[in-house]
């Protein structure tokens, strides 16, 4: 492997994919989408892999051309998606949503990988799964699913809907940090969406990169228009959403929070 792994984790409607763009906007940067959720990919990394299964996982990612992993033709989820020039990769980064259970794993085995958590504020992460039609379906009840979210987890450990595990992806996030401080690396959504520039000189000099005219232009589009689409990365600074959140959820999730080391990722904390 002669380049460089940045990976990208969040929980679901966190804003991974709008951080991914980000650095797929930078032009010695190639960018995969959810390999470990992919039919191509799915079953290739476990938490027992060892160095050379790891290897050959990220070089076949780096070289895949599958539709779904690189969001091309009708695999992509977004109605649009920038486009950005390229040159010789120097770095893979990825983003992912489910199988975070291979952060640990990855970081103990790969020293050229870099980790990046994203963490936003929960009220923000449900209200927005609950606007999502392709996660959220229409007979679902939102007081049954906010928590636990049974109907969509399904009882499978690679899937992070809900606040309980919105909670412990926290924590596994906070642990990472600790153990892994030079490799593994939490970034507020608030914090990047209200001061881009500088947030994404930070997460480039973590992962060995230089900020480029490509990606600021990015910046610039992508927080200046809103194409209303909630698989979009184009967002115009849009403002916090709580508005169609039951108040009875919102007063649970504050309450459950106060006293906890998590509440830092609350927005209005």
């Amino acid at each position: 492997m002669n380049f460089q792994i940045v990976g990208i984790h969040g929980a679901p409607r966190s804003g991974t994919s709008w951080l991914g763009q980000l650095f797929n906007s930078h032009e010695q940067v190639a960018y995969r989408f959810q390999p470990f959720f992919s039919y191509a990919f799915r079953g290739r990394l476990t938490a027992h892999s060892d160095s050379d299964d790891m290897r050959r996982f990220f070089d076949d990612l780096l070289a895949t051309d599958d539709a779904f992993v690189t969001q091309y033709g009708d695999a992509r989820l977004a109605h649009e998606m920038p486009t950005f020039a390229k040159a010789t990769a120097t770095h893979l980064a990825y983003k992912e949503v489910r199988f975070h259970d291979l952060m640990e794993p990855i970081l103990a085995t790969l020293p050229q990988a870099r980790l990046i958590g994203i963490v936003r504020d929960p009220l923000q992460v449900i209200e927005s799964w609950f606007g999502a039609p392709r996660e959220f379906r229409h007979e679902w009840s939102i007081m049954s699913e906010w928590r636990a979210a049974p109907r969509k987890n399904a009882g499978l450990q690679e899937n992070w809907y809900g606040f309980d595990r919105w909670k412990a992806l926290a924590r596994l996030f906070l642990d990472l940090e600790q153990r892994y401080p030079e490799r593994f690396m939490i970034a507020r959504y608030g914090d990047l969406v209200g001061d881009t520039f500088n947030w994404m000189e930070r997460l480039f000099s973590f992962a060995g990169l230089s900020s480029t005219r490509q990606t600021t232009q990015f910046i610039q589009d992508s927080t200046s228009r809103d194409d209303e689409d909630p698989y979009g990365v184009y967002r115009a600074g849009k403002p916090a959403i709580r508005t169609q959140l039951p108040a009875e959820i919102r007063t649970a999730i504050l309450r459950d929070l106060a006293d906890s080391d998590l509440v830092r990722f609350v927005a209005d904390c």
